[in-house]
């Protein structure tokens, strides 16, 4: 991930709530960092557009303003803060404590959606909606026993890195299931978690992390690539596919 530059900037904080006697940021905060934390993780330059685009796919339960306006406003709160640091090329980027807040919030998140899949039970394409219910309220004691209850996962159950973990933002020999190659072994590695729509037709094709599919055909003319999965057949777009990283089969 790049680093982000750092900020001098220092104000008291009315984007916090009181949490176990500390200040922690707000949730409306704490989404704005995770957005923009995993926009960077993903190798996508934050711009005012982009990160609006992405604001908007979050759950309606969030509550957030996703106008341009808005989301602007909200930045220059979180500059002020010295949470983000917006260039003169109009990219954000997270400060040395804008990126500590947002693995946290990430970190939270991943985890929270283990908590309602492994625990809980829940299908994958419910985990993303309800981890944001639970990440604002996770405090760091909980934080520390639901990892330990889940046996230190590495990554979400969206193939994501969680923070802290050591785990490397992609696999070793990872690519897009759009880059991959015709009658070759791969393992599902990372899919998106913002669709629940679509998490649920990939669930169901068991084109989820961990499970092992080949590419038979790209027909780039179509837009399509036929894919066999485990369980079946499937025809995935190729703006899909560009958001699903596989990896090697005969890789760890």
């Amino acid at each position: 991930m790049p680093r982000p530059r750092k900020s001098t900037t220092a104000a008291a904080n009315p984007q916090t709530h009181a949490h176990n006697g500390a200040e922690r940021l707000s949730p409306v905060t704490e989404n704005y960092l995770l957005s923009l934390y995993k926009m960077w993780e993903d190798s996508e330059i934050p711009t005012l557009t982009r990160l609006t685009e992405a604001l908007r796919q979050l759950p309606p339960t969030e509550g957030l303003g996703t106008s341009v306006p808005s989301v602007a406003g909200m930045l220059r709160r979180m500059e002020k803060l010295g949470l983000v640091d917006i260039g003169k090329d109009k990219r954000i980027r997270l400060t040395d404590r804008g990126q500590m807040e947002g693995e946290s919030i990430a970190r939270r998140h991943r985890l929270a959606e283990w908590l309602v899949v492994r625990l809980l039970g829940m299908e994958l394409h419910e985990a993303h909606i309800e981890a944001h219910q639970l990440e604002h309220g996770m405090s760091p004691a909980l934080e520390v026993r639901l990892m330990e209850r889940l046996g230190h996962p590495t990554h979400s159950p969206f193939g994501w890195p969680i923070p802290g973990s050591g785990a490397p933002t992609a696999a070793p020999g990872a690519v897009t299931l759009n880059n991959a190659t015709c009658d070759v072994p791969y393992v599902v590695d990372r899919v998106p978690e913002e669709n629940a729509e679509l998490l649920k037709f990939l669930g169901e094709a068991q084109l989820v992390p961990g499970r092992n599919m080949t590419l038979l055909e790209a027909m780039p003319y179509l837009g399509v690539l036929r894919v066999q999965t485990e369980a079946t057949l499937v025809s995935i777009g190729y703006d899909v596919a560009t958001q699903i990283a596989v990896r090697p089969a005969d890789t760890e």
